[in-house]
C-alpha cells in the first residue's frame, strides 16, 4: 500500500482536488488518491458516493480500520439475520467523546460511526472469510446525524466498489451456519426512511449502540485483552473521567451465564427499546422495554407487558390476548410475535427476515420461569 502523503505533497493533492471539483458534489480521482491518506469526511450534504472516498479502511475486505478508526464491540448487539458486524468510530482529531452514564456517549460534530454487515462462507471455518454486504455510516453533521448506507457488488472480488444506495434494497446472501446447514434468503437493506424509524426523525437521529453499558466488555486489541472503555478512553479520550469499572452499570450477554430475567432484559433492550420506551416511537403502547424500565427496582409488570392488552398492534395477536402471560409462553403475544416471520406480524418489524432462534429460546424460558398469576 502507498504510504499516505504529508507535508507539501498532501497540501499540493489537497489544492487540485479542489480545483478539479469545483462546482461538483463529488470528484473523480484515481484509485491510488482514494485509497491513501487519513480519513476524509465528505462535505455536509454530499457524501460520497463510493465508500472508499471516506477512506475509513486501509484493508476494505479484511475491515482493517484506518489510522484513528476504533474498532468496538457490543455485549448484547442487535440481532439482523445472523449477520456479522464490524464496528468502528473515527472523532475529528483534538475531539473527544462525552460521557454518559445513561444513553449514547455524546459524540462531537465530524464523528462517524461505522457498522459493516457480513457472512461468513462458512461458520466452521473463519479462515473462508466473509461475504461483504453492506457499510452503514451515521456522520454528525453540524445539523444533526445523517445516515448513508454502501451495498457491495454481489459477486465483486474487490469490496472498494460498495456504493451509495439511499433507497434500500435486497440482496441474496447464502452461507454455511455453525451446525453445517446451508442457510440462503434475500438480505433486506433499509431505505433511509427505514433507517429514521429506529435511529429516529431528523434532526432527532441519533445512535443507539454505542452506550456506555453496551461497550463495558473486554476485547481484544492487537492481541492485548483490555476494556474497551479505557482503550477508548485512551484512544480517543473523555471530557470527564468514567466511574472506575466497579461502580459502572453494565448489560450482560443475552447467552451468557447471567439469570434469565437480565439477560431477557439484555435482549429486549437491545432489539426492541428504540421504539418501545417513553421515548420510543411507540411509547404511548406503555410497553417498555429498555434497561432501565425493566430494572426490578423500579419495573411494573404491566409496563414489561404481563396480563396487558395490547392496545394498537393492528390484529397481530397471533389469536392471543396477552402480551405476557405468566408461565405461558405459548399464550403470550410477544414470544409469537418474536417467533414469527411474517411481515405484519413479526416483531421488530424491521431489520430481520429470519427467526431469531436463540432469542425465542431465551424468551420462552424467561416466561415459563415467571410465577403465574392468572391473567383472566
Amino acid at each position: 500500500m502507498r504510504p499516505a502523503p504529508t507535508g507539501r505533497r498532501w497540501r499540493r493533492l489537497a489544492l487540485g482536488a479542489l480545483l478539479a471539483c469545483a462546482g461538483l458534489g463529488a470528484c473523480a480521482e484515481s484509485a491510488d488518491d482514494l485509497a491513501s491518506g487519513p480519513v476524509r469526511p465528505a462535505p455536509e450534504g454530499a457524501p460520497w458516493q463510493t465508500l472508499v472516498e471516506w477512506r475509513l479502511f486501509v484493508d476494505t475486505a479484511d475491515q482493517v480500520p484506518n489510522d484513528r478508526v476504533v474498532p468496538y464491540e457490543m455485549i448484547s448487539p442487535l440481532f439482523t439475520d445472523y449477520a456479522a458486524k464490524h464496528r468502528f468510530i473515527w472523532v475529528p482529531e483534538g475531539e473527544v467523546l462525552g460521557w454518559r452514564d445513561v444513553g449514547p456517549l455524546a459524540f462531537p460534530v465530524g464523528s462517524i460511526l461505522v457498522k459493516t454487515f457480513a457472512y461468513p462462507v462458512d461458520a466452521r471455518a473463519p479462515a473462508l472469510g466473509e461475504r461483504l454486504v453492506e457499510t452503514r455510516l451515521l456522520v454528525h453533521e453540524s445539523g444533526g446525524w445523517k445516515a448513508h448506507t454502501y451495498v457491495y457488488a454481489a459477486g465483486d472480488p474487490d469490496p472498494t466498489k460498495a456504493t451509495l444506495k439511499r433507497g434500500g434494497t435486497v440482496v441474496p446472501v447464502s452461507w454455511i451456519d455453525a451446525d453445517g446447514a446451508p442457510r440462503s434468503f434475500g438480505y433486506v437493506v433499509p431505505n433511509e426512511n427505514e433507517c429514521a424509524e429506529c435511529h429516529g426523525e431528523a434532526p432527532s437521529t441519533q445512535p443507539l449502540g454505542p452506550r456506555a453499558r453496551q461497550l463495558d466488555r473486554d476485547s481484544d486489541y492487537d492481541g492485548v485483552i483490555v476494556n474497551q472503555i479505557d482503550y477508548l478512553a485512551s484512544a480517543i479520550g473523555f471530557d470527564q473521567p468514567p466511574p472506575a469499572e466497579a461502580d459502572r452499570d453494565r448489560m450482560v450477554d443475552p447467552f451468557g451465564d447471567a439469570d434469565v430475567a437480565t439477560r431477557a432484559r439484555a435482549w429486549l433492550d437491545v432489539n426492541c427499546a428504540h421504539c418501545h420506551s417513553a421515548a420510543g416511537d411507540v411509547s404511548q403502547k406503555a410497553l417498555w422495554f429498555d434497561w432501565e424500565s425493566t430494572a426490578p427496582e423500579v419495573a411494573r409488570p404491566v409496563d414489561l407487558g404481563v396480563c396487558k392488552v395490547p392496545t394498537s398492534s393492528g390484529g397481530a395477536n397471533c389469536e392471543r390476548t396477552y402480551d405476557i402471560v405468566p408461565g405461558e409462553p405459548d399464550a403470550s403475544v410477544l414470544l409469537c410475535r418474536v417467533e414469527s416471520t411474517v411481515a405484519t406480524v413479526q416483531m421488530p418489524p424491521l431489520g430481520r427476515t429470519q427467526a431469531h432462534v436463540e432469542a425465542a429460546a431465551l424468551l420462552r424460558e424467561w416466561i415459563a420461569a415467571m410465577e403465574p398469576v392468572g391473567c383472566d
